[in-house]
């Protein structure tokens, strides 16, 4: 393990549970305002939009909501950047900002092959457990089935270039500096970074599948917080045992485009 200074005697666990819960706190609140802000912005530009091409004349109230419709996969990923990626950038400055010492640390891992091999072996692990997972899901009669896979089904067949970008690219960025530098990382200055795994591992899964919210059984949920979890729990463990962000956000990135190498390759995007 690449030592690095965030591996002090542990606080009281209640301490630092506390100062976790703080810090989901305000990331639910962020999120929950950027959301709200990014939503009010399409529905506006929606409303613009309508009323420039004479859409909206005429029509009650109810008719030009229908107009407005819901984003579509262009849209929502632009809510998604704004939503989360915001969250993860004002989150970053305010509760996590980085230190001289731990990016240097994070610079010395980085020139290591050591750390691209075990960047690129934490991502096949990740790639592993969402086959091993969905094998076990298809013999109980469930399919695996994320709640984004409409997003990516929308996007894969008419802008596959963009659909690369996002979620090889910016999605693994923004989602390991909220997920693994700011709420794992309170945990792992605290001591306490085998909690920190699991608790921000298990906040990643609830944020791809919300639960009550995504219309999911919870036989059909199950195995997708098992996946998210697990691999929330690897790329934290890559952080951690490297020092560097960048070791899980390529982690992250090879993962994500396995997946969508493999509906590539299988046409499933249809």
């Amino acid at each position: 393990m690449v030592p690095t200074p965030l591996d002090p005697p542990p606080l009281p666990l209640g301490r630092a549970l506390r100062r976790f819960a703080l810090d989901v706190l305000i990331v639910s609140v962020l999120f929950a305002l950027l959301s709200l802000l990014g939503g009010v912005g399409w529905g506006v530009w929606r409303g613009v939009m309508i009323a420039l091409h004479g859409e909206a004349s005429g029509q009650d109230a109810h008719a030009i909501m229908a107009a407005v419709g819901q984003p579509g996969p262009l849209a929502t990923m632009l809510l998604s950047i704004v939503g989360v990626g915001g969250t993860a950038l004002i989150a970053l400055l305010w509760r996590a900002p980085p230190r001289a010492s731990e990016r240097q640390v994070a610079r010395q891992a980085m020139r290591l092959p050591a750390t691209w091999l075990l960047a690129l072996m934490a991502g096949s692990v990740a790639i592993l457990c969402s086959i091993v997972v969905g094998q076990v899901a298809a013999s109980m009669q469930e399919q695996l089935d994320p709640s984004n896979m409409s997003l990516v089904r929308g996007t894969l067949g008419r802008y596959p270039a963009l659909l690369v970008l996002f979620a090889v690219i910016l999605a693994p960025i923004y989602e390991e500096v909220l997920f693994r530098r700011v709420l794992f990382r309170r945990l792992w200055q605290d001591g306490w970074p085998i909690l920190g795994m699991a608790a921000s591992g298990l906040l990643f899964a609830f944020m791809h599948e919300p639960p009550l919210l995504g219309g999911k059984s919870l036989a059909a949920a199950l195995p997708l917080w098992a996946v998210y979890t697990a691999m929330g729990i690897v790329f934290a463990w890559v952080y951690r045992r490297t020092g560097s962000l960048a070791a899980s956000i390529l982690a992250h990135g090879l993962n994500n485009a396995f997946a969508i190498g493999m509906m590539l390759a299988f046409g499933i995007s249809t």
